[in-house]
């Protein structure tokens, strides 16, 4: 992973920056193998939920409700099991799974905290911006302190996916900033970037 420092960013006229979690604010490296081989059962589960995320991306549903409604049924019918059954898996199981692991095998990157600290001391607002949930548990189980962001934004609960456009606007307008005065710091192109772009920001890939 990329150590970014401050001085790989152009911070003329930027007063926030966002930055994309999974894969940017930690080498997520194994995390699929591991997920799998930590419970074989979630093995079809999980493919089905990565498949009916990939059919979702960067669509805008509005709310977080009709979001998850779609993502489960998509599920369900997939795995050929019910709705709720779908849901209590994915909330009960899957997501606290997913932070354990992060607890166990990953950290918080080395440059994360060093790159905070810069931009706090410049008084440039900082935020997250996740496409899956319990950003503040991961955070947490990777061992970064909460009061280094001023903003935790979750796509699902804005009611969406990235890249969609309305998603990033939303963010934008919730931090009461201009699109050009906001960088979006992320792993991927076709997510962060092309999202971040549309709505008018810079996007720094990492």
């Amino acid at each position: 992973m990329k150590q970014l420092q401050i001085s790989d960013i152009n911070l003329e006229g930027v007063s926030a920056i966002v930055f994309d979690l999974d894969g940017t604010l930690y080498d997520k490296k194994y995390y699929p193998l591991r997920l799998v081989l930590s419970d074989l059962r979630h093995a079809f589960l999980a493919s089905s939920e990565r498949r009916a995320r990939r059919l979702l991306k960067g669509q805008y549903f509005g709310n977080p409700e009709a979001f998850y409604r779609s993502l489960f049924w998509h599920i369900s019918r997939h795995q050929n099991i019910p709705f709720q059954q779908a849901r209590d898996w994915y909330f009960a199981t899957y997501m606290p799974l997913t932070i354990r692991l992060m607890k166990k095998y990953y950290h918080v990157g080395e440059f994360v905290e060093p790159l905070i600290r810069a931009l706090k001391e410049r008084c440039i607002k900082t935020a997250v911006f996740s496409d899956y949930p319990c950003v503040e548990e991961k955070l947490i189980a990777l061992g970064a302190d909460l009061r280094w962001f001023d903003y935790l934004f979750i796509a699902p609960e804005m009611g969406g996916l990235k890249p969609n456009k309305q998603l990033f606007e939303n963010m934008i307008a919730q931090m009461e900033e201009e699109a050009q005065s906001v960088i979006m710091i992320g792993d991927r192109e076709d997510t962060d970037g092309n999202g971040a772009r549309a709505a008018g920001m810079r996007f720094i890939k990492v």
